[in-house]
């Protein structure tokens, strides 16, 4: 595909009369303004995000039922059960709730499953369900998962069993009508604040007004904000908008991690992989701590990097985390291997305007992995499948102009089911239906695209000519952290005089380089290999993000490069 660059259009005059009120860059108020953050109180608001900014817990119209029955449920002893998903997101939503009600006392109570994935696949299963029954259960919660398990929750209502449904991800066009509560941004107004909150930031949502309602009956119980180091976790994993009460609960989890106040479990991981904890960022967590979550559900074993977040013994901890190490060694060699696979077997088609793979045995558990790289490789939207004896199950990636779920809803005669998100999505099919279903998929892309394969747009935020620019003035841009989905490292469309150039790295597959500045150098780094190093006046679209190891505390990472 091809790739222009474009500057963002913004409101110039406005950026520049909020530069001068609040004594800001101008080329940090330009980015602001074209994020829509375009008032001095939408400024002060994004740049300080306070807890006390958050939507109430009560906005969800069926959280005063569910906190009340949660609440209820602690103070009478009963057992709870807690299912979730097995993804980053899911498995802080349980860690959530789990270490609240171990918080209340009520640890003996509590039954979790975390599901693998390859045996028991997406959702709430009545096999869970009669695992409470058996004993004495009456009251069950899904965490980042159960918005589409009609079946199972009329199931555990048949039973006598209450089901609160904490969920986020794409729903059916009626909710389940036998769930005792249902807590998902859908329920929720369009304009609220609260409403791209992940499975984790839902759960949260739960915990906060369950210890209003233990309050009211006398109990004194941990402030909710102590939960804050895992959904922040969960909504950067889980890729979404950064904006609202993401940006708040993230910002304020980091500041925990960085505090020391986060769980055992996970500063025993940060110190084991060698990040600074008290420098701690979001892009940290996207690239280097959340893989790691994912790495035991992919391996088939969720349930450790669970225990990884409740667990209160140093040692345990210890051996989580080398538990973990191995399971992520070996999910990038699993990816890697699939990756050749199908570059050998030539699935992807220049001239395609999708791409589906498919192959045999393929572990199912790094599906979603393999296709955010093709489509970060094509701008396509991408199916990885693995296809066993009975059962052929794939993981979906899409760019932002295209929905996946959209496409799926006209594919679902071709799948037993299917789920998920408008730019990821999983499914399951007969092994005999996967030709078809690439055919077809490849069909309705191109019918959603007009039959015009998109040109990739690369929007820069500004203009810099770096020696005009000093290193304090472009320092300044970390102010917008936390970065993720829906507010992403600015990116600049900078040029200057490349002074030094080196390959590092074990396999010399780093590029790095300086440029000079008004008052000094920055460095530019690249992990793209095919990028040779040079000197020189150079033109190139690069993203500023934190850096532990440079003196200034940020670089340039970049994204494309003109000589």
């Amino acid at each position: 595909m091809k790739k222009i660059w474009r500057k963002k259009v913004i409101n110039q005059k406005l950026a520049k009369e909020i530069a001068v009120n609040l004594n800001i860059p101008n080329f940090l108020a330009e980015i602001l303004v074209g994020r829509s953050i375009d008032t001095p109180s939408k400024v002060e608001k994004f740049l300080n995000p306070k807890i006390e900014h958050a939507e109430n817990p009560y906005i969800f119209p069926d959280m005063k039922k569910a906190s009340q029955r949660l609440a209820e449920a602690i103070m009478k002893g009963e057992i709870i059960g807690i299912f979730s998903d097995a993804d980053a997101d899911g498995i802080t939503a349980a860690a959530i709730i789990s270490n609240f009600i171990k918080d209340c006392g009520a640890e003996k109570n509590l039954i979790v499953r975390v599901p693998s994935r390859d045996k028991e696949g997406y959702g709430l299963t009545k096999d869970f369900i009669e695992e409470v029954r058996k004993k004495g259960g009456k009251l069950i919660i899904t965490a980042d998962c159960g918005i589409r398990n009609h079946e199972e929750i009329k199931y555990a209502k048949i039973l006598g069993i209450d089901v609160i449904v904490c969920d986020h991800h794409h729903a059916d066009y009626y909710l389940p009508q036998d769930a005792y509560a249902i807590l998902h941004p859908i329920t929720i107004s369009e304009e609220s604040s609260a409403k791209f909150l992940s499975g984790a930031g839902v759960s949260f949502e739960l915990v906060a007004a369950t210890r209003n309602e233990l309050k009211k009956a006398g109990k004194e119980l941990p402030r909710p904000r102590n939960y804050l180091d895992l959904v922040s976790i969960g909504t950067i994993g889980d890729m979404v908008p950064l904006i609202g009460d993401n940006r708040i609960f993230v910002k304020h989890g980091i500041e925990n991690i960085r505090n020391g106040n986060g769980r055992l479990g996970l500063n025993t991981l940060i110190q084991k992989i060698n990040i600074k904890k008290e420098k701690i960022t979001s892009q940290d967590i996207q690239m280097r701590i959340v893989p790691r979550i994912n790495s035991s559900g992919r391996a088939g074993r969720p349930e450790v990097s669970f225990r990884l977040l409740v667990e209160e013994d140093i040692r345990e901890t210890e051996k989580i985390s080398n538990e973990i190490e191995i399971m992520n060694s070996w999910r990038k060699e699993a990816v890697q291997n699939i990756l050749e696979e199908i570059e050998f077997y030539g699935f992807i088609d220049e001239f395609s305007f999708s791409c589906v793979a498919w192959g045999k045995d393929w572990h199912e558990g790094v599906l979603g992995l393999v296709a955010a790289k093709i489509l970060e490789k094509t701008g396509k939207p991408t199916c990885v499948i693995s296809v066993r004896e009975d059962i052929a199950r794939g993981s979906l990636r899409s760019p932002e102009f295209l929905n996946i779920m959209g496409v799926l809803d006209k594919l679902s005669h071709l799948l037993l089911k299917y789920g998920g998100h408008s730019q990821a999505a999983g499914i399951a099919l007969l092994p005999e239906k996967v030709q078809e279903f690439a055919e077809s998929f490849e069909s309705e892309v191109k019918k959603s695209l007009k039959n015009s394969i998109p040109q990739i747009i690369l929007e820069f935020d500004q203009y810099l000519n770096l020696e005009n620019v000093k290193l304090a003035e472009l320092s300044q841009v970390l102010l917008l952290e936390p970065f993720g989905e829906g507010n992403p490292n600015p990116i600049f469309f900078a040029e200057g005089e490349i002074v030094e150039g080196r390959l590092v790295g074990k396999d010399e597959n780093i590029l790095k380089m300086l440029a000079k500045t008004k008052d000094g150098l920055v460095e530019i780094v690249s992990f793209n290999n095919k990028i040779e190093p040079f000197l020189g006046r150079a033109k190139f679209l690069a993203k500023i993000r934190s850096s532990h190891w440079s003196d200034i505390g940020f670089e340039f990472e970049l994204i494309e490069i003109q000589k």
